[in-house]
Parts: structure tokens; C-alpha cells; sequence
């Protein structure tokens, strides 16, 4: 069981191994076979992925498991939304990968054998998971002896824990395995040829220096511009597949915040003016606050000018046990009483040897403890605080500088550390426990000492009661009831003067909307909803919620009238392109020079320099790949254009074509590198498009 301590200790960077290989995220069990399943309708369908059906129960059947996976490394027994929601996705990319990529591996022959797993778990080809887990992280060694032994015992661990560990990490390590095999065929099968080396490296070397000038598009008025309703069907049809969208929602809604009422207000200030005759008395104020107010006493030493500025000057002038208040800001009713002033340091110099326990086990803790107060004995017969700090520390910040933190202010260490350092005396060494082990102080220095208070403060905030937040909901409730189109619910937020917010473009698994606490119900409820819908109640976070469904989008190409406005400004565009290149022409007929066009049309001629095919941007231009294009591919001399840019219509010459020298062979070593890199993420992402993934997790989450 001390192997799987280890093993939950060094969960924290094992896990962030797993989830950087986004794809070794779970144990997933056998393979999705082809057929029927009773699970396999409509209605308990998860997703279908490259024709085949993941049912909802097989799905959440791995998420559960990947759940106490999580659990048995980090030791907790619950998890936060955010921790599961992590997971739930991570088991979601696994499905994936496995449905798109498994047929390719059966057809390429890919597999681990046995022999190949040996090797990676006790051989000579270590994988780096069991490097990190039973590696020495000094050396980066594996103790090959505990891998074995902690195998020979996984049968006999009755919770059965190091056997769900083992079982998970070889699925890991067998899943990352045969992926990279996969990717290794591709990238050893791509190949550059001497041509292409050499066309991209002119590319490259190739530079031009060019005049030009234009003419922007700005230059003529939206309103001049004339077309007809078959010029935008015509440019629709042509570049529809500039218009392809994924399934999007829009909705329009209006917030009931749960705000306390003045009677809310009242309760609040009669229960502290109650309570105050005892709090005054109260011969432990630090701990009636701890138990009684809404904000506990945190037992911190302020200076002047650090607590808050409506009773700060008081706290400084008071005598121990003055009470101030109440006092109110609005959101709360404090009584601050005086519990101690103190004369004490502003800041101190320490160094410290931490020791920390190697497991999570109260022999763990028992030996940190031995090895504590050995060193402690040491130290106090003369031994050399910084020698041992640099042997014996586990604090990898420090142990290099002897143990040595400098000057540190009251409150930036965790409560033992700080105290024993602020209450302590100079040359003082003492042991403190904290919850990263033992640690061996010195108090090396100490500051000016100043005068600091501690305030022991009781408050009660003022909160929506139950009373209130029914008044608060009946409102919003009458809202929906009462206004169930879009229409109305519109007239409606204007006469009540309610705040109208909207969010776009929501996809049907997202889960956030900016200011809303857990929103992911109201997007379900768009997602299921016809356009005009108003919705029922929301209570998300301290707030109640009404939406309407304002815009519907499906997924596949956007129609006609949805990017009507988008089309209009491309068309506008290609004729003012039209007119400008028109003028452009007509100067060229009686101008040989790209100056005499300038001055033909109106504008400037402007230089480029070192200009080539790959160049990202054109001097006093902007992003122009047209115009570079153009640039690089013309000759010496020659007058080029019109040209259609991004902003406006180009004509140039090249002046100058200069040549730089270059190595085909490294252009050829880079640009293999360039692909085999790719290889590793577009093959997969090109199987995973060819796979048709219909994604159905919003009916369930």
C-alpha cells in the first residue's frame, strides 16, 4: 500500500502528462463493436461516429469509471463541476479517437505485443509514465525492483486500488503507443523532392523591390454602388462554401437579480444591534466572531493604514476591548471590536530546511518528524545551517541559497511558519509543522518593530430572505407566463425599463454565457425551442432568468437571407473593384510609368523593398497576398495590374530583382520536419472529419 501512496502523490504531474496527450485521457475498455444494441435508438444515442452508434449508458458507464480514477489519485471523494466536466470531455475525445482511428489500425496490422509492453514497464525502453511514477527524481532512474514488486502484490490488495491504478496506467501506455506507431508510418512516408525543395527556397531568397500605388475602395461610396438581387444569389452560389456553419442558437434575455429588500435590510441591522451588548461583553471576542458572524476572525496583525478605511483610525487610537459601530457599507452591519495591540516586526529575514513526509502515511509523517529533530539537534551544537540546507531540504526554491527566503512582510506565509517567525526572537531555531512537512526556522533578522492591531469583527450580511427572493421569482414567473412571444416579451422588458442582454451564436454543447452562473439548461432549452420562444424560469447563481429564442441556425450551409447583409458588402466590393480597376486601365493606356498612373488617378506612388513569395504584409499596405503574389512572379520593368487587393485595386513595376543565397539541401531538411510535425495532428483530424460525427451529449448534459 506505500507504492500506492506514491503513486497518489505523484498524481498531480502524472495527470498533467495524461492531459497534455489529450488522447491518453481514460481507460476505456473494450472497443465499440459494429451490430445492435438495445441501447441503440434515437433516444438513448449519444453520437454516432464513422457509422457507428455510442449508446449514452456505455458512455456514462466511462465517465463513472474515469471518476473514481480521478478520485483514488487525488484522494478525494467528491469531485467540483469543473473537475467533472474536464473528465466527462476527456472521456468524449477517447470515444472518438477510438471509433475514427481503431478501423485503421486493424487495416495497417498496428498492435502492442506483449513482449513490446514488458519493455516499456520493466526493460530497457522505459515509457515515461513509469519513469515518472517509479522513477527517483533525482536521477530519473526507475527502481525497477518496486515496479516488479508492486505487480506481485496488486492481487492481494483488498480494496482492489492497485489493481484499477495498473490496469489504467497500461491502457494509457498501450493507447499513446500504438497512436504513435500510427503516426510514425505517415511521417516516415512523407517525402520532399529536390524541386520542391528548391521552389520553396526561391521563394524565399527571390526578393523584389517594386513602386506601386492604388486606389482604395473607400474611395467610392457604399450608396453609388448599383446591383441587382442576382448579383448577390450569384456571388451566394460561388462562394457558398465560405458560409458553412456548425448548429448555433441566439438569444435575447432579461435578469431578476435576487437583491435584499429593505426589510431584509432591517432584520439584518436588529440582529446585529441584539447581539451587540454581548459581543461588547463576550470575554473571548476572537472566537464569538468565529462562531456568530459571517465573516470569521482571521487572527491577522494590521499595521496602520491596512484595515479599512471607516474604522482604521479608530483601531489605532482605541484601547483593547473598544467596540466601534454598527457601521454599515450597504451590503453588511459590522461590529469591530479591539482584541490586542501588539509591537512587532513589518517584516522578517528567515531560512528554513523543510522536510517533507515522502507518502501520505502517518509513518511517512513519523520519519519526517525523526529526521526534524535530528537535524535540529545538529544545528543547535553549531552544525551549518546552510550545508544541511542544501542537502536535506525538499524546498527546491531555497535549498540552492542555504535555506534562505530573505525578507518576507507579516501574512505572506501559511499561519505556523508566520507566527513563528514574527513572535520568535532573533537567532531563535525552532521546528514548525505546516501542511507541506517540518520546518526547521531560523530567524535570521527582524525589522523595525511597529505598533499592530488585531480586530475581532462581527458581521451580518444582508441577504435576500426567502420571503423576498418568492416576491422576486413571482415577478419573473408572471414575466414568462404573461409575455410568450418574442414580441411581447420585448415590449415588455422596454416598458418595465429591464435590461435586455444577448448572447450569440451559442453552440449546442457550450456551457458558459458571460455573466451567467451555470447557464447550461437555458442553452439546452434553445437548442429544443422554435424560434420566438420565450422561456420559463432560470434560477442561475443569485439570479432569475428569462430568454427568448431570437435567431435559429442549422447546421450546414448559412441560406441566403441569414448572410444577406455579409453578401451585400462582398458584392459591393467586387463592382467597386470593377470601377477602380476600370480607371486604372484607362490610365495605363496613356501613362508608361507606375508615377505618371499615380498622377493619372489621383494618387501617390509608394516603394517595397525585399519583397518575397513568402512575405506576410506590403509597406504602407497592409495584409495584400495578391499584390506579393504578383510582385514576386513579375518581371523587371514591366507595368502589372490591375490588381484586386484587401483594401483596394494595385498597379506596380518591379524595379530590382534581388537573389540571396540559400541550401536546398537544409530548405529540404526543414520543410520534412515542417510535415512530419503536421502529421501527428492533421491525419487524425482528417479522419475525424471524414467521420461524420453526429455529437448528441446536449440531450444528456
Amino acid at each position: 500500500m506505500a507504492t500506492l501512496e506514491k503513486l497518489r502523490n505523484k498524481a498531480g504531474i502524472f495527470l498533467a502528462i495524461v492531459i497534455g496527450i489529450a488522447l491518453f485521457s481514460f481507460v476505456l475498455g473494450d472497443f465499440i463493436k459494429p451490430g445492435k444494441s438495445i441501447f441503440a435508438n434515437s433516444e438513448h444515442e449519444l453520437a454516432k461516429i464513422a457509422g457507428k452508434s455510442v449508446p449514452y449508458q456505455l458512455y456514462q458507464g466511462k465517465v463513472e469509471e474515469i471518476y473514481e480514477i480521478n478520485k483514488l489519485f487525488s484522494g478525494k471523494n467528491s469531485l467540483d463541476e469543473q473537475t467533472s466536466e474536464g473528465l466527462r470531455e476527456q472521456v468524449w475525445q477517447q470515444l472518438v479517437r477510438e471509433n475514427v482511428m481503431d478501423e485503421e489500425y486493424s487495416k495497417l496490422g498496428l498492435a502492442i505485443h506483449p513482449d513490446e509492453l514488458f519493455d516499456m514497464v520493466q526493460g530497457r525502453n522505459i515509457h515515461p509514465m513509469i519513469q515518472q511514477l517509479f522513477g527517483d527524481p533525482q536521477t530519473g532512474q526507475v527502481n525497477k525492483a518496486a515496479v516488479i514488486q508492486f505487480l506481485k502484490n496488486m492481487d492481494a490488495d483488498p480494496t482492489g486500488r492497485q489493481k484499477t491504478i495498473w490496469l489504467y496506467v497500461e491502457n494509457e501506455i498501450k493507447t499513446e503507443r500504438i497512436f504513435t506507431k500510427y503516426t510514425n508510418l505517415i511521417r516516415k512516408g512523407l517525402y520532399v523532392s529536390n524541386l520542391e525543395a528548391k521552389r520553396s527556397l526561391t521563394d524565399k531568397t527571390s526578393k523584389v523591390d517594386f513602386t506601386y500605388t492604388s486606389l482604395p475602395y473607400s474611395s467610392i461610396d457604399d450608396a453609388s454602388v448599383k446591383y441587382a438581387q442576382s448579383d448577390l444569389e450569384k456571388y451566394y452560389d460561388l462562394h457558398k462554401q465560405d458560409f458553412e456553419q456548425k448548429a448555433s442558437r441566439d438569444i435575447e434575455y432579461v435578469i431578476f437579480p435576487t437583491v435584499p429588500s429593505d426589510d431584509d435590510k432591517k432584520i439584518a441591522e436588529e440582529w446585529i444591534n441584539k447581539a451587540k451588548p454581548e459581543f461588547q461583553t463576550a470575554a473571548d471576542p476572537e472566537q464569538y466572531a468565529t462562531l456568530n458572524s459571517d465573516t470569521p476572525f482571521d487572527g491577522k496583525n494590521y499595521k496602520d493604514g491596512e484595515l479599512p478605511q471607516e474604522y482604521n483610525n479608530w483601531a489605532f487610537v482605541a484601547k483593547e476591548g473598544d467596540m466601534i459601530g454598527p457601521i454599515s457599507d450597504g451590503n453588511s452591519f459590522k461590529l469591530v471590536r479591539l482584541a490586542s495591540i501588539k509591537y512587532m516586526p513589518d517584516s522578517v529575514k528567515a531560512r528554513h530546511i523543510l522536510i517533507s513526509p515522502l507518502a501520505k502515511t502517518q509513518e511517512a509523517v513519523n520519519k519526517a518528524k525523526a529526521t526534524a529533530d535530528s537535524l535540529l539537534a545538529i544545528l543547535k551544537k553549531g552544525g551549518n545551517f546552510e550545508k544541511i540546507a542544501k542537502e536535506f531540504s525538499s524546498d527546491p526554491g531555497s535549498k540552492d541559497k542555504g535555506g534562505d527566503l530573505g525578507w518576507f512582510k507579516d501574512g505572506m506565509m501559511v499561519k505556523p511558519f508566520n507566527d513563528a517567525c514574527f513572535n520568535g526572537k532573533k537567532g531563535d531555531i525552532v521546528i514548525v509543522e505546516t501542511q507541506f512537512g517540518y520546518h526547521i526556522i531560523n530567524v535570521a533578522d527582524k525589522g523595525k518593530e511597529v505598533k499592530k492591531v488585531q480586530v475581532a469583527v462581527l458581521e451580518r450580511k444582508v441577504t435576500a430572505s426567502s420571503k423576498t427572493i418568492q416576491s422576486i421569482y413571482s415577478e419573473a414567473s408572471n414575466f414568462a407566463g404573461t409575455n410568450t412571444t418574442k414580441e411581447l416579451f420585448t415590449k415588455a422588458a422596454d416598458s418595465k425599463k429591464l435590461s435586455k442582454r444577448i448572447a450569440s451564436n451559442l453552440l449546442e454543447n457550450d456551457k458558459k454565457i458571460a455573466g451567467l452562473d451555470n447557464p447550461r439548461e437555458i442553452i439546452r432549452w434553445a437548442f429544443k425551442s422554435k424560434k420566438g420562444d420565450v422561456s420559463n424560469v432560470y434560477e442561475l447563481g443569485q439570479n432569475f432568468v428569462v430568454a427568448t429564442l431570437s435567431e435559429i441556425r442549422e447546421e450546414g450551409f448559412s441560406p441566403l437571407a441569414q448572410v444577406i447583409e455579409e453578401v451585400k458588402l462582398k458584392v459591393i466590393r467586387e463592382k467597386k473593384g470593377e470601377l477602380l480597376s476600370e480607371k486604372i486601365q484607362s490610365a495605363k493606356k496613356t501613362s508608361s510609368s507606375i508615377e505618371t498612373i499615380a498622377q493619372s488617378i489621383g494618387s501617390k506612388a509608394e516603394q517595397a523593398a525585399r519583397v518575397s513569395y513568402s512575405s506576410f504584409s506590403l509597406p504602407n499596405a497592409g495584409v495584400e497576398p495578391s499584390v506579393i503574389a504578383a510582385a514576386a512572379s513579375a518581371s523587371e520593368g514591366k507595368v502589372v495590374g490591375p490588381i484586386t487587393g484587401n483594401s483596394g485595386v494595385y498597379v506596380l513595376s518591379v524595379t530590382a530583382v534581388n537573389k540571396e543565397e540559400g541550401d536546398p539541401n537544409l530548405e529540404k531538411v526543414r520543410m520534412v520536419g515542417s510535415f512530419a510535425s503536421r502529421a501527428y495532428y492533421e491525419a487524425y483530424e482528417a479522419l475525424k472529419k471524414n467521420a461524420e460525427i453526429k455529437d448528441n451529449r446536449s440531450k444528456f448534459y
